[in-house]
């Protein structure tokens, strides 16, 4: 069973307790007014078919059928209830609502009305999603679908949890395909029950080449530092992590049990924003630069006119910024400084009171506004208006080796501002930029629209306050 075959059915099922659900309200509709129902209704017909559509976009931007095999019965319980709500909420507000004033004033109509469509809908489309459900997951239970997963480790840890793996007579989903030896394993107790992965390249790669899911991390803790290089890794592949806890993990409740049929296993999940945010985000983005593009463009006028009298050179500077993926773009910014700042080709940050600043760029920089042409960075999908801030590669070069969970800033799209400009302002040398990346690690972590208007709002009154540098 594809992951692909699996979402179709599930977009299947859903179009057809769509259709039946809108049928048969439509059906009580006609009887409450009177009417009779006809299949070949022209309202009927159109109405079903947008309907129908609209449902299907609800799912797709909630994420129904992204992960299809993750599932459970009660997540589909909660997720259905309340998309289903959602969906009906707006299908009464844009649809029914005026119908119904049309026929009768009476407030007892529109709680029926909402009511009768929500139960119906929520009830069919449960009903066969509860199904689907039930049969992958009777399917994960008896190993037929199950998860490419790897345990890094060899020692007794790493060997307690394949045994436990393996000999359970119910399946956890965890298709074991091999092992990562370490060089903090002094023994190897895996080599013939396990294929063992040659790990000489970096970890990266190996997920890729064997396309894995999840990894089971059987280190010791007292090499902590090994395994949070370890997630920050998995973390950037948006792989699930699994860590075997100590007693003391057990006592301080940090365990989640992942189900009744696994080990106590600690799970992370890869930091990810819902579908319908990532969307929101995007649309943000576009709608918001192409708007202050526009209501700007007479203040760039002058300010073009400012950085021309300001020394010589050309008004626009672009510079090679690593971003998304580790691609390279060319960041668009207001000349602040004079030409020939770095000629001896060293890129160089800028140090306060630096001398290469103009004094027109002294102004600009502290209010932020030499980053304004940026917004056609946004516009054209290379930056968003929040997400970490994109460095050079020269200075990524001396971070990684410093900080390896700098790699999870490529996991997003780099920002105009970010929570590490907010909290920290601008770095002057390397050791600073690892002190700001934890706050941008902090909104990786925590990845939604709340905090991301959150971080706009605290950009907008450091930039009021004239403390943009």
């Amino acid at each position: 069973m594809s992951k692909k075959a699996t979402a179709l059915k599930f977009i299947f099922c859903d179009l057809i307790s769509s259709t039946l659900s809108w049928s048969t309200f439509f059906y009580f509709r006609k009887k409450l007014e009177g009417k009779n129902f006809e299949i070949n209704d022209a309202n009927f017909l159109i109405g079903t078919v947008f309907i129908v559509f609209f449902w299907i976009i609800i799912y797709s931007l909630s994420g129904r059928y992204k992960n299809v095999f993750r599932t459970s019965r009660l997540k589909t319980f909660y997720s259905t209830f309340f998309e289903t709500l959602i969906g009906c909420i707006i299908i009464f507000f844009m649809l029914i609502i005026d119908d119904i004033k049309q026929q009768n004033n009476n407030y007892y109509y529109y709680y029926y009305s909402i009511c009768t469509l929500f139960s119906i809908h929520f009830l069919l489309t449960f009903l066969l999603r509860y199904y689907l459900s039930s049969t992958i997951i009777k399917k994960i239970k008896t190993g037929q679908i199950g998860f490419k997963t790897i345990i890094i480790g060899s020692s007794e840890k790493a060997f307690e949890i394949y045994s436990y793996l393996t000999n359970s007579p119910i399946s956890t989903g965890n298709k074991i395909i091999g092992y990562i030896q370490t060089e903090f394993d002094t023994i190897d107790l895996l080599q013939e029950k396990l294929k063992k992965i040659n790990n000489s390249k970096d970890l990266t790669e190996t997920l890729r080449n064997y396309k894995i899911e999840e990894v089971i991390i059987a280190i010791e803790k007292k090499h902590s530092g090994q395994i949070n290089k370890i997630l920050y890794e998995l973390d950037y592949n948006n792989v699930i992590a699994k860590i075997i806890p100590n007693k003391s993990d057990i006592f301080s409740e940090k365990i989640k049990m992942e189900s009744i049929f696994s080990p106590e296993l600690i799970e992370i999940l890869p930091s990810s924003m819902k579908t319908w945010e990532k969307i929101l985000k995007r649309l943000i983005d576009i709608f918001g630069s192409l708007t202050l593009l526009i209501l700007l463009s007479p203040f760039f006028i002058i300010i073009s006119f400012l950085v021309k009298l300001s020394s010589k050179g050309p008004i626009l500077y672009k510079q090679k910024r690593m971003g998304k993926n580790r691609k390279s773009f060319n960041i668009i910014k207001f000349r602040s400084m004079h030409t020939d700042s770095e000629k001896e080709g060293i890129p160089m940050l800028t140090k306060e009171n630096d001398s290469r600043v103009t004094n027109w760029g002294k102004i600009m920089r502290k209010y932020r506004i030499d980053e304004l042409p940026q917004f056609y960075n946004v516009l054209i999908g290379e930056m968003s208006f929040v997400g970490p801030r994109p460095e050079r590669e020269h200075f990524i070069k001396k971070i990684l080796p410093l900080a390896p969970h700098y790699k999870l800033v490529f996991k997003l799209k780099p920002g105009i501002t970010s929570w590490g400009m907010v909290k920290y302002g601008y770095a002057d040398n390397v050791n600073k930029m690892i002190e700001r990346l934890k706050y941008d690690i902090i909104y990786i972590k925590n990845l939604s629209i709340f905090n991301d208007i959150k971080v706009i709002a605290f950009t907008i009154i450091i930039i009021l306050q004239g403390r943009g540098k």
